[in-house]
């Protein structure tokens, strides 16, 4: 594991958990496996605050455990810890698929890390009752809810079993299963004592499901750029038929028929142009789709298949190709992809085919070199009569390893955004705080219906200097957060490519 993907961990840890976590968590992922004596040796922290830190790391994912015959040893899961920055994306999902009832019980189930349905809806049910723009009834938080385990997006949680001769339990993964929720029981819950509830079948956020969605936006977005919406459309309707068959993360699809894509297509009351020529947008999806689709069969009309590790690769060129742009420039990015095109060349072919001036078509092939965007390979010519052996030097492009390089990248900018934003939370503490209170403030004064009189002299107590600048500080963190969001979606991409074995 890198030292940049420590520091962020590190980061991240401490943001949403505080100092005592990160440093355990640290901790491990220095030394990888360790037991809880030795924690507390190399972190000289007391053993029941290490214990609790544990016990939060545990319960959130972000650790596992594996007994031996004498001690029960933790490991951090750096993975799950970078999955904290991408709860935004999450609820967003939630909500545009769903409604704000599906994102208020998945955004209550993050924090929870795991509970029964019963507490999940009744919690819920009783945060936001007062809330009128909600407008939440408990039918609909139960009828959401099995919708979401339908879907796939929650699941059971693990259940702890003790083995022979061992102290220490074992997660074993249970089967979900539809739930079946009475309403009298939700409404008896609400009206009594939560610690009350019988329910003892718990649940969690299955993030897999999510990012299957997450790829899938990211194919069908990239067919639509393409070609257009249709062909968006068609895609679409390709992944759905490859769910039926294959595993989600397979690296191919099994073959599917075109008689069943016009049949899906004919349901499209919205896409009469698809509807007419299916067979048309399949063709220009296999010619000039990026690879993502291939023609493996002349049966029932064709056969198709999808390629989702070509299309990781796809994805990852695109992503390689915005990296340099924007680190070194369109003409890097020229350089770029003419050695990636032709996988082999010498330095005096570079400059030949990318119509630059040799001094900067040099200095630019050096910096991609110096970045570890492209590589060397020296190779020596035999050596003619009389004469000596010449070495010369065919520059290619090592897209494993330049993924290894862009994810450090990666990891290092996040990083720093976090840092920034860290940096500027604390220097503007004071005003942020006041801000908030005087926010709250006018929302109850209002809600109550008092005069707008009375709303403005407490607004006042906000002066020009500190609303200029709070707005400053507000607009510096929401650029930091967008930029979180993009680098967490260069992440996926990446992690989608090495999700399949080279």
């Amino acid at each position: 594991m890198s030292h940049q993907l420590g520091r962020i961990v590190s980061q991240i840890l401490h943001r949403y958990f505080g100092e005592i976590v990160q440093n355990v968590g640290y901790d491990l992922f220095i030394y990888g496996s360790k037991s809880i004596n030795m924690i507390v040796k190399t972190t000289g922290l007391p053993r029941t605050r290490i214990v609790d830190s544990l016990r939060t790391l545990l319960k959130f994912d972000l650790a596992t455990f594996e007994s031996t015959d004498v001690f029960v040893n933790y490991k951090l899961l750096p993975e799950n810890i970078l999955l904290l920055i991408r709860y935004p994306r999450y609820l967003l999902q939630m909500k545009s698929k769903y409604g704000s009832e599906a994102e208020m019980l998945v955004e209550e189930l993050l924090q929870q890390a795991s509970c029964s349905a019963t507490v999940l809806i009744v919690t819920v049910m009783n945060k936001y009752k007062d809330d009128k723009e909600k407008n939440i009834n408990m039918i609909n938080l139960k009828d959401t809810f099995i919708s979401l385990v339908t879907a796939g997006y929650i699941q059971q949680a693990p259940v702890a079993e003790l083995n022979e001769g061992s102290e220490a339990p074992i997660l074993v993964p249970v089967e979900t299963k539809v739930p079946e929720l009475d309403l009298r029981d939700l409404m008896q819950a609400m009206a009594n004592n939560l610690a009350d509830v019988k329910d003892n079948t718990y649940w969690k956020v299955n993030y897999d499901r999510f990012h299957l969605d997450f790829r899938d936006d990211l194919m069908i977005k990239a067919i639509t750029r393409r070609i257009d919406e249709n062909a968006g459309e068609l895609m679409r309707l390709l992944l759905e038929q490859m769910y039926l068959t294959m595993a989600p993360w397979a690296a191919e699809s099994c073959p599917v028929p075109a008689v069943e894509l016009r049949e899906s297509a004919r349901r499209l009351a919205d896409r009469p142009l698809l509807q007419q020529h299916v067979d048309q947008y399949l063709r220009v999806i296999e010619e000039s789709g990026g690879e993502f689709v291939r023609r493996c069969g002349d049966a029932g009309g064709g056969q198709y298949a999808v390629c989702a590790r070509r299309a990781a690769e796809r994805l990852l060129e695109a992503l390689l190709d915005h990296c340099v742009t924007e680190r070194l420039g369109s003409k890097a990015h020229r350089i770029f992809r003419l050695i990636r095109s032709k996988k082999y060349i010498e330095e005096e072919d570079i400059q030949k085919n990318a119509m630059l001036p040799n001094k900067e078509c040099k200095e630019l092939t050096y910096k991609l070199l110096e970045e570890h965007f492209i590589s060397v390979q020296p190779m020596r010519k035999a050596a003619s009569a009389g004469g000596t052996a010449k070495a010369i030097y065919l520059y290619h492009v090592k897209i494993h390893e330049v993924a290894h390089t862009v994810r450090e990248m990666c990891y290092r900018a996040l990083h720093n955004v976090i840092s920034v934003g860290a940096h500027m939370r604390q220097s503007h503490a004071r005003l942020l705080d006041k801000q908030r209170r005087v926010r709250s403030i006018v929302h109850g004064m209002r809600v109550r219906g008092e005069p707008q009189d009375n709303i403005d002299d407490v607004l006042e107590t906000l002066t020009p200097p500190e609303l200029a600048a709070v707005s400053a500080a507000e607009a510096k963190l929401r650029t930091l957060a967008a930029a979180e969001i993009e680098l967490d979606r260069a992440l996926f991409i990446l992690t989608c490519y090495f999700a399949y074995p080279r």
